[in-house]
């Protein structure tokens, strides 16, 4: 009879191989078959109670054959009392969302937005940034960004 689980397994690195899966040549788990989730973030190199500047920041770069962005988000921390900025992903400098998140003082404090992407493909050696542009800032504190990237198959 198959094992059943239900809730969170947390199984440690190394715990399933693929002699785990099947002991007969080529039912094994190839790595074709295996998508890795990445998350990176950044904070632009600010505290969570420092001021947003305008700056870009290398946030990843491919070194899979193929990836593909699922979704980008961004933030602040505090919002402020007079706040206009925009956040955007850029692959090799051009963007890929439809346009710019911007973020005003009107927003919630700590309320995430999401991007609409428009272009989600990523190739070996692509590099991939997010920009932080300020027009006013006052009062605002923690901005922080992150995108969802899967690598493989």
């Amino acid at each position: 009879m198959p094992a059943k689980f239900t809730g969170t397994i947390d199984l440690g690195s190394g715990a399933v191989a693929d002699r785990n899966v099947s002991n007969t040549s080529g039912d094994e788990i190839g790595v074709t078959k295996t998508i890795h989730l990445i998350k990176p973030g950044t904070n632009w190199d600010l505290a969570i109670g420092a001021t947003p500047a305008t700056r870009e920041e290398i946030i990843y770069v491919c070194e899979a054959t193929t990836a593909t962005l699922r979704s980008a988000h961004f933030l602040l921390n505090d919002t402020g009392t007079t706040t206009d900025c925009d956040m955007d992903v850029l692959k090799n400098g051009t963007t890929m969302l439809s346009a710019a998140i911007n973020i005003t003082h009107s927003d919630a404090d700590r309320a995430v937005k999401d991007g609409t992407l428009s272009v989600t493909s990523i190739a070996a050696g692509d590099v991939i940034s997010v920009s932080l542009a300020v027009t006013s800032s006052t009062g605002a504190q923690g901005p922080y960004g992150w995108l969802q990237i899967s690598e493989g198959a």
